[in-house]
């Protein structure tokens, strides 16, 4: 087990108490917005069966999954100061798999929704003359493959991990990082697995960026109206993808910096954007919010339709002054 600096234990705990403050906050309100969008595609059939909406919903299963059940580890090793509990190998085997796992399939789900929402809004006539057997098996094999590919490949160099032999630091988060990685295994994963998906989302993201500009310039009359219900995909997925982008671009050029120029390249900012990673699925959910207007506007007047329930109450109650008997008192001062 490594050990910290003495005179550097301090900033390493309000660094780590500040980390897990955020991670706190975060994480309730992206639950209860997962859980909201998922009453609201349950309960809006025509929503649900909308062919791009399918690969999202898996995205938000999968982005769910990992806040719920693996975001808890690293809160707990920031919440104790940079310790992992329990300081086992198997949990430190656990945590790794699970985490790389859950970020590789994301990643290529991101990816794939890209390569979707182009096909669905510029090839859209090549999806509807598909056979319905083989429209249905170009939506649902291309999820499996990016949902089963992660756990697959890690399964192998982290699980089984034939080429090595970790070492557990029980002071660093994920205890320290796979040894796997320093090898040709690594350089794969790297290209494969982060490279890769990045480069997708960012190609197809630029692409239906510099199409959707353009075609907003040309189209007219009632080719304008379908071309307005594909920039609100475009929008959805843009807001999405700059989120991931913005994370994982800097991170691969620090990866392959630390690889191929030195291996000191940005180091000092290693550390930030590999805790920003976690940042990425907890605000996921308020994204996706954000580009659906008509679960917004439902939202609304869920409030002010509460507002006014509590309202009226208060308008409807009179108040009510007690009686008096005039005739009483008259006979009273009569007879005083």
């Amino acid at each position: 087990m490594s050990t910290n600096e003495t005179d550097s234990y301090p900033n390493y705990s309000v660094s780590y108490s500040i980390k897990f403050s955020l991670l706190i906050a975060l994480e309730i309100p992206s639950i209860l917005t997962s859980l909201l969008i998922f009453v609201y595609f349950g309960t809006n059939r025509t929503v649900r069966l909308t062919d791009q909406n399918h690969s999202l919903l898996v995205l938000l299963v999968i982005n769910l999954l990992q806040v719920i059940t693996d975001l808890p580890m690293p809160i707990s090793f920031f919440r104790l100061n940079g310790s992992v509990q329990p300081a086992t190998s198997a949990y430190c085997t656990w945590w790794t798999w699970y985490e790389f796992s859950l970020n590789t399939t994301n990643g290529y789900l991101m990816a794939w929704i890209s390569i979707e929402r182009y096909i669905l809004i510029f090839h859209n006539s090549f999806i509807r003359n598909l056979i319905s057997w083989k429209r249905r098996a170009l939506h649902i094999i291309p999820l499996i493959i990016c949902s089963l590919w992660g756990p697959l490949y890690y399964s192998l160099t982290i699980l089984i991990s034939p080429m090595c032999t970790n070492t557990r630091y029980y002071d660093s988060l994920l205890c320290g990082l796979p040894c796997y990685l320093f090898t040709n295994w690594g350089i794969f994963d790297l290209f494969c697995d982060i490279i890769l998906p990045v480069m997708t989302i960012f190609i197809f993201n630029f692409i239906l960026f510099t199409r959707a500009v353009y075609q907003s310039m040309i189209v007219r009359g009632r080719v304008q109206n379908n071309w307005q219900r594909h920039q609100k995909m475009a929008l959805q997925l843009g807001l999405i993808s700059f989120v991931y982008l913005a994370i994982w671009i800097p991170l691969s050029i620090i990866q392959l910096g630390l690889n191929y120029i030195n291996s000191n390249f940005l180091l000092d900012y290693l550390d930030t954007f590999n805790f920003l990673v976690y940042i990425v699925p907890l605000i996921l959910p308020m994204l996706c919010l954000m580009s659906m207007p008509d679960l917004i506007k439902r939202i609304k007047t869920c409030m002010c339709i509460h507002q006014r329930i509590m309202v009226m109450p208060m308008n409807n109650t009179t108040i009510r002054h007690p009686n008096i008997n005039h005739h009483s008192r008259t006979t009273a001062i009569a007879k005083f």
